[in-house]
């Protein structure tokens, strides 16, 4: 039978144990942030970029993560990564930003069920119960990203593997009527039809 001084002894090993820096009790994901996140307009184009700013290096539990928002929450079951972690970052994406040129691979891939991933006009994005990034409106013009530090950015997603990208999305804008060289362009179609115009009536008179 346990004797009440073999209980409290346990007891102080138990708490110890769970207040050592690094131990396996703290290892996992309580410093994983997230950092940085993406959208195109129609936000089918996203992606969350999650960045271990502690320096323990063995927070590896994030290949085991969550992430919830006022659109949607998803899991995934990769299994731990290999550490160290300090400082490496973690790319939860859509299909369709995994299918850019130019797009590192993504850690996480979710579903379609679950695009999009964020309100781009807006959301709250929490990592596993241990972080959340407050956001209003981002930037949707294919080329901007938010980063919780300095704001605006241009886009630089970076998965696990340290390979870091930069994506586009969309063509050059179309040039409107009366402007630059498409303003030559007519200009010089319209007088060469009038020019030929009145050679004909010349001819004709």
């Amino acid at each position: 039978m346990i004797n009440n001084e073999s209980q409290i002894r346990l007891f102080f090993i138990t708490l110890v144990t769970l207040l050592l820096p690094g131990s396996n009790a703290f290892a996992g994901i309580h410093t994983w942030d997230v950092v940085e996140v993406f959208s195109n307009a129609d936000e089918t184009v996203q992606y969350i970029e999650l960045l271990d700013r502690g320096t323990g290096g063995n927070e590896r539990g994030v290949g085991n993560g969550s992430f919830t928002s006022g659109s949607t929450s998803y899991s995934w079951s990769n299994g731990s990564v290999a550490g160290p972690t300090n400082g490496r970052r973690y790319l939860i994406a859509t299909p369709a930003f995994a299918a850019l040129p130019g797009a590192p691979t993504p850690d996480v891939v979710v579903p379609l069920a679950n695009v999009p991933m964020f309100d781009s006009a807006g959301d709250t994005v929490s990592f596993a119960g241990v972080d959340s990034f407050v956001f209003g409106a981002i930037p949707t013009n294919g080329t901007d990203a938010f980063d919780d530090t300095v704001g605006i950015i241009a886009n630089s997603p970076t998965n696990y593997a340290g390979v870091t990208g930069s994506v586009v999305i969309g063509g050059n804008p179309s040039v409107p009527f009366g402007s630059g060289p498409m303003a030559t362009m007519l200009m010089i179609g319209l007088g060469a039809i009038g020019i030929t115009a009145l050679g004909r009536r010349r001819t004709t008179a």
